[in-house]
């Protein structure tokens, strides 16, 4: 795969589903499936993602020019008892403490200045007997999120092939135009890409290397490493409406969050993590259902890395 390079998305309102790399990348799946056909999602997504040789892999989305904190950066230095507390709930870093982190050096943990912001906004329950809100007035929460700063932008990474950065551009174009995830017919998730793609070869620029820290939401493989710190979450998603008449539920997956951190012992690959066919990501009937009409489900949990140099536990 080519060199990292580094996409900025500006939203246009507010969104519903955090920005994931695995969710990205099947709203990316339905979207070109949508507008080229079958037979290109099966040639740029799922065949390449079952040969585990994506066209691309993509990070979740940033805030500003923030970085996910590293999961083992509570544990490889020894903080002063003030400081625990907040280094353990640290969310993002700015980008020259990342890098500083990468080389085995301790972090200042200065504010980034730009966080996203979960929110809910209330709305009232529709009775399905008179189709109005009735009399009671029940109200329930629906959650969203915004960035701190509604002038800046959400920033993922991705390396891609030659001819993968190009597919990749042209279905964010299209995703942003449409929107990204829950409520999208309402306008949540829309978004506009800023600008060319800029390579960032500084997250790379690691000599000895001996490890690497995941920017994606992902799964990990079975032959990956195991040696790390990581920070686990079970996801509960349903496929696409398109492919179904009725709500179709994936099983729940065990996934480990952007920042996840691997030991490797020796310079590490470009992206690590594997795609969840639908023998995991599906109940026997389901599958068998979907299979009759040609539909075989396939979830991308590639998790894109960067290689950093691996610290035993408050190593000073």
């Amino acid at each position: 795969m080519e060199t990292l390079v580094r996409l900025k998305l500006k939203p246009l309102g507010v969104w519903t589903t955090p920005w994931q790399a695995d969710s990205l990348l099947g709203a990316m799946a339905c979207t070109w499936a949508r507008s080229r056909g079958q037979d290109a999602l099966q040639r740029d997504f799922l065949e390449p993602w079952l040969a585990h040789e994506p066209l691309f892999v993509i990070s979740d989305a940033f805030p500003g020019d923030s970085l996910p904190a590293p999961a083992g950066l509570s544990l490889w230095w020894d903080w002063p008892a003030e400081k625990r507390k907040n280094v353990k709930k640290h969310r993002w870093m700015t980008a020259t403490d990342f890098c500083r982190v990468q080389e085995g050096k301790k972090p200042n943990l200065k504010d980034s200045g730009i966080a996203i912001r979960d929110r809910v906004r209330l709305r009232n329950t529709i009775s399905r007997v008179s189709n109005t809100t009735g009399a009671g007035g029940e109200l329930f929460e629906v959650p969203f999120s915004n960035l701190s700063k509604p002038d800046c932008d959400l920033t993922i990474f991705a390396r891609a092939t030659d001819g993968g950065l190009q597919i990749l551009l042209e279905v964010l174009g299209m995703l942003g135009r449409t929107g990204y995830g829950a409520d999208a017919s309402v306008g949540h998730g829309s978004f506009e890409l800023e600008g060319e793609p800029t390579p960032c070869s500084e997250l790379d620029n690691v000599p000895r290397a001996d490890g690497f820290i995941s920017l994606s939401t992902f799964q990990p493989a079975a032959t990956d490493p195991v040696e790390g710190f990581w920070r686990l979450f079970v996801k509960y998603g349903k496929l696409a409406p398109e492919f179904h008449s009725a709500a179709v539920f994936k099983r729940p997956q065990v996934m480990l969050s952007a920042g996840a951190c691997f030991r490797t012992k020796h310079p590490p690959k470009p992206f690590y993590g594997a795609p969840i066919g639908p023998e995991r990501l599906l109940s026997k009937n389901a599958r068998e259902s979907l299979a009759e009409r040609g539909v075989h489900p396939v979830q991308a949990a590639f998790g894109l890395a960067v290689p950093m140099i691996w610290r035993e536990v408050n190593d000073q």
